[in-house]
Formats: C-alpha cells, structure tokens, sequence
C-alpha cells in the first residue's frame, strides 16, 4: 500500500493501472485524475500493448470529487477553481478513451457515475457477478460530468442512456452486460482468471495491428471533446443552485436528498 492514488504494474505487455484510495472508495478526484493521466503517458514509450484498470478492493470508482462538490456548495471554491476540477476528471477519462492500445476496465465491483464513465471510456469492460453500475449525478443535484453523454449513448440506445441518466438508478452485472455497459460477465471466483486469459491474449497481438485497429474503431471519437465542454457549463452553472447544495449535503450526511 502506497500514498499513491493510482498505482501501475507492469508485467510482459500488460500494464494495469489501479485507483489505489479504498478508503475513499476509488473516487475518481482531480488529483487522482492526474495521477491516471501521467500513468497513461508515461507508458507512451514502453512495450505495453494493453492497458487494464482495475479498483483496489471491493468497489472500482465509487464516483467523483465529492469534497470539491461540498466545497463549492459551501462556497469555498469559485467557478473556475471549481470547473478546474471538473476538468481534471473529464481530462482523464478522455485519456483513457484516447489511448492508442486496447483498454480493459475489471469492473469488480460498483461503478458510479464519473467511475462509470471511466469504465465506458475503455474499449472492454469485463465485469463479475458483484459488479454494478449507475450514474447519479442527478442525486446532487448535478448534471452528467466526465462526458457520460457522449460515453453512454455510444454503448446503449438512446431512451435506455436517458433513462440512466434522469434516474441514477443502479443496475446489476446481469442487465449491465444485457445493456451493453459490460462486455461480459464471469464469476467472482473466476473474475481473476478470466482477466488474466484476456490480457494474454491481447499481449501477444501484434502492437502496430492493434493501434491501427483502434483508430480506426474510435474515429469519431472527437464528439466527447465537444461534450465534456458542454457537460462543464452546465454542472458550473447547476453547482449555484440549492438543489446542488441539497443534494451535496444529503450524500456527506449519508441520506436521501429532499429536492
């Protein structure tokens, strides 16, 4: 264990990247952002040819920066102290689904909201029978960050990723992968080794054949840019209301927001 939030191993042609902060349950802040995207290049020049990212412990990425979203409720950061944060998240979710070589989300757990945004900026999401999913943005009162509306229509219909969306409900590993938000789903007990099967095969495709193959599957990728833009301008606007306030103060007291 590290003070790091976002610790790489290397092994052969795999590197696997794993939000390292269990205790605040993986969330995906400003600083942990960071932290993936400087993982991610320095990779640049390494023989990696495929890239995992995984959660320590029982969940993969509980959400974001909740203590930003209090602070900016509380009025402590402005709105650009505040938009820089919601940058930084978005920035390196774009990283992730940028990336030239294959990318693997083990989803072992729950992802929610910017961490299912994570998961679904990879190319493959393998998931366990413990994982689930959601995007609840609303319950703060907020909008979709981390550009989950270009991420999600991309993998669902467009009435499924709207009612995920106004709903924030969660969704178990069974209907995830029946939706699309999970490319498969394998036992808990066999998760390990079923990851390991993948990476293995991925490890030994040629480098070249592989980059190529991802261009040319995320070729219209440049809509996320435009939506992460956007998704910032509302939630900074949505960030002065007092359902934003209600919502943020409801999940630090560990209760049901009253809007």
């Amino acid at each position: 264990m590290t003070d790091d939030l976002v610790t790489v191993e290397r092994s052969d042609a795999v590197a696997i990247l794993t939000l390292s902060a269990p205790d605040q349950r993986n969330a995906l802040t400003a600083a942990a952002g960071d932290e993936l995207r400087a993982a991610l290049e320095g990779l640049g020049e390494t023989a990696t040819r495929a890239v995992v990212l995984r959660g320590e412990g029982e969940v993969f990425c509980a959400g974001g920066d909740l203590q930003a979203h209090a602070a900016r409720a509380r009025g402590e950061l402005d709105e650009a102290a505040y938009g820089d944060r919601l940058d930084r998240v978005a920035d390196a979710v774009a990283a992730v689904a940028s990336f030239p070589l294959p990318t693997v989300a083990a989803v072992d757990g729950t992802a929610f909201s910017e961490g299912a945004c994570l998961a679904l900026a990879c190319d493959i999401r393998l998931g366990s029978t413990e994982a689930t999913m959601g995007f609840g943005f609303g319950r703060l009162g907020h909008s979709p960050v981390a550009g989950a509306t270009a991420l999600l229509p991309r993998v669902v219909a467009p009435d499924v990723a709207a009612e995920l969306l106004y709903t924030g409900r969660m969704v178990d590993a069974r209907e995830a992968a029946e939706l699309g938000l999970l490319t498969r789903v394998v036992p808990a007990e066999g998760f390990d080794d079923e990851l390991a099967s993948l990476l293995a095969t991925l490890s030994t495709a040629p480098s070249a054949a592989l980059q190529v193959t991802k261009r040319l599957l995320r070729r219209e990728e440049s809509g996320l840019a435009a939506a992460t833009a956007a998704e910032r301008r509302a939630a900074v606007g949505l960030s002065e209301t007092a359902a934003f306030e209600e919502g943020v103060t409801a999940a630090l007291d560990g209760r049901e927001p009253e809007f």
